[in-house]
């Protein structure tokens, strides 16, 4: 009756040693050699907690931080975990972008170790991502109060004051972290980016200098230093500065240096490959400037997203547009579509179009025609249908991944003031939040504003419709640009401190001559921009 015992108690024996060889492969860097002896252990006992974890830590090593998440969760439910085991695990999610399993399993680091400095930094860093402002702000409150030395965490503890509105304090705890550690070069550049944000620019600029004379080569300085002189009109600084954007994070055009157009090199009979870079807006707005790579000689390739692309194709002077995932042709060189105003040596007085810059297909305009009639009796898709009536596109949410959408977008219920002046609104929203249900839904039931959301496929469609338009009111994003390029009158909403293009303190813009720009005079407080629109609208509706 004691061969079982005996053969369990082998096998037993055999894992440990495994365990402890796969350990020594680990720590001399032979991982494959190390998984692959894991992975023996797991052929035998499938849910053993260790061989799960040792998995999860070559992972980890290798970056594969996802893959990682699942060990190591699936690990804590087969072994009895110590606390430094579970720090692992709740850390390993916390980069697998796992937020929630995160937080739980820091908090389970505490319920042992009520006082563990790197558990309550990590739930409070997670519970931001997860947008539960509240309780990340008392483990920041927390840590900062026993831990009143560590300058990470006012840091951090900032900048979510700053994402929840409380703008000094913000300031008070970036310059409680500069005052533990003088040279936090990331810290003197977000108390630069919150004095931007306060329309302090001499001072925000100073404090990217300070960072910069830290490190030169901090290329958050140097970025938010480019955007803050583009924002005041500053060109020639901002546009050389602003390729430092590259440099910012994992950020890459993914093409080699050696072949960037910089401007410097001539490029009369030489293929030039120029590829879009963040959203579909900088490409609307940048895709003017190809023009004067034709102009001087050069066969301009262009790259665009796939959305974009029945929109530009065949754009006037550009031998080839292709999609993003199309294959590269040859070309001698690259150059970024942001990166064009730099190489081009662009100034304001370069800014302006003679007129529209984007055509429409006539058959994407046709396939608005039915939507009017409907409405209007209009058989002949004009602008204004037989009642008079005008016809208003509305945009009051942008990306939610955008790094400013919390200050550029606008709830849909305050706009639902808007919607009553006496014209017929169309929604030209692609994505509807869930926050904006509520007011979107009883709004098209009652016909204060047309739905084609499921008709708008690429920026064509959309580019067809506002055709149709007498006007586009929108925050700033991707459809205003649309618009301006199509030489449509579009008003635009935007924040305090707005995106560097819209610059400050006008009404008009240098790259839209139909645009007309609204802008909030307290932060985030639409109340105002919107009476202003709403003004403008009767007015203009009376023609």
């Amino acid at each position: 009756m004691t061969e079982p015992h005996r053969a369990a108690s082998n096998m037993n024996q055999d894992i440990a040693s495994t365990l402890a060889t796969a350990q020594q492969k680990f720590s001399a860097g032979h991982l494959a050699e190390a998984a692959d002896l894991l992975h023996g252990i797991l052929l035998l006992q499938p849910e053993h907690g260790e061989a799960l974890e040792g998995l999860g830590y070559i992972a980890a090593k290798e970056g594969d931080h996802p893959r990682a998440a699942d060990y190591v969760t699936r690990a804590l439910q087969h072994m009895a975990a110590s606390p430094e085991q579970i720090y692992f695990a709740a850390h390993v999610c916390q980069l697998a972008g796992r937020h929630a399993e995160a937080v739980a399993l820091y908090e389970r680091c505490l319920e042992r170790n009520p006082d563990h400095v790197q558990s309550l930094h990590g739930a409070a860093l997670s519970l931001t991502k997860l947008g539960e402002n509240d309780r990340a702000l008392r483990y920041f409150e927390r840590l900062s109060t026993r831990h009143p030395q560590l300058a990470e965490v006012h840091y951090n503890k900032g900048s979510l004051l700053g994402a929840i509105g409380r703008y000094d304090e913000e300031l008070a705890a970036y310059r409680k972290a500069i005052a533990l550690k003088p040279n936090f070069g990331a810290a003197y550049v977000n108390v630069g980016v919150a004095l931007r944000d306060l329309h302090r620019f001499d001072d925000a600029l100073q404090q990217f200098k300070k960072a910069l004379s830290i490190d030169p080569n901090d290329a958050g300085a140097r970025t938010n230093r480019a955007q803050t002189n583009l924002l005041l009109g500053e060109f020639e600084h901002g546009w050389r500065e602003y390729e430092w954007r590259w440099r910012v994070g994992t950020a890459s055009h993914g093409f080699d240096a050696a072949t960037l157009w910089t401007g410097a090199q001539a490029i009369a009979g030489k293929t030039v490959f120029v590829h879009h870079e963040q959203g579909f807006g900088d490409t609307l707005q940048f895709v003017r400037f190809t023009d004067r790579l034709t102009a001087a000689g050069a066969r301009v390739v262009l790259r665009v997203q796939d959305a974009l692309l029945p929109l530009l194709r065949g754009y006037p002077g550009v031998a080839e547009v292709i999609g993003e995932n199309a294959p590269v042709p040859p070309f001698d060189y690259h150059c970024p579509t942001m990166s064009l105003a730099f190489a081009l040596k662009i100034r304001a007085a370069d800014l302006a179009t003679a007129g529209p810059y984007l055509n429409v297909d006539a058959a994407k305009i046709a396939q608005w025609n039915t939507l009017f009639e409907s409405e209007h009796g209009n058989e002949r898709g004009e602008s204004r249908g037989r009642t008079g009536r005008p016809r208003v596109g509305i945009v009051w949410s942008g990306n939610p991944g955008h790094v400013n959408d919390r200050n550029r977008s606008i709830p849909l219920a305050q706009l639902a003031a808007l919607l009553d002046a006496d014209a017929t609104f169309v929604s030209l929203q692609k994505a509807l939040r869930e926050d904006d249900r509520a007011s979107y839904d009883p709004l098209v039931q009652r016909g204060a504003l047309l739905d084609v959301a499921e008709r708008l496929d690429t920026f064509a469609d959309t580019a067809g419709l506002i055709a149709q338009l007498d006007l586009v009111i929108s925050v700033d994003t991707a459809v205003a640009h649309l618009a301006g390029a199509l030489g449509k009158p579009v008003w635009v909403a935007l924040p305090f401190t707005p995106d560097w293009r819209w610059q400050l303190k006008r009404s008009d813009s240098p790259w839209y001559p139909g645009a007309r720009l609204f802008r909030q005079a307290v932060r985030r407080d639409w109340s105002k921009v919107t009476e202003e629109i709403r003004t403008a609208l009767d007015v203009w509706i009376r023609g």
